[in-house]
């Protein structure tokens, strides 16, 4: 039995991401999202961590990114930075 090969989806289609920049933890991070914006905008926001050490970076759809921010705002969490690429938010803050 022989596989076709999967084809890429053109950038066009791909789900653009944005990264956030924190200092905080994820369960933090979680409920705030979960709090402010419900089960669906999280589902939407579709947020994943990337990295945690030393800070966390949180990656989600950046149609969210407005309501995303606002409620890590309203539940004290500082956003450091936010970006479009994982390299330019090392890059401005000096991490890399």
């Amino acid at each position: 039995m022989k596989f076709k090969k999967m084809k890429m989806i053109p950038p066009t289609m791909r789900e653009k991401k944005r990264y956030f920049l924190l200092k905080t933890d994820e369960k933090k991070v979680e409920r705030a999202i979960l709090k402010f914006v419900g089960e669906l905008g999280y589902a939407e926001a579709n947020p994943q961590f990337v990295s945690k050490k030393p800070y966390l970076i949180l990656s989600i759809n950046h149609f969210m990114l407005d309501k995303i921010r606002t409620s890590l705002a309203l539940s004290g969490i500082n956003v450091i930075r936010v970006s479009g690429t994982i390299e330019a938010l090392m890059e401005k803050s000096g991490m890399h």
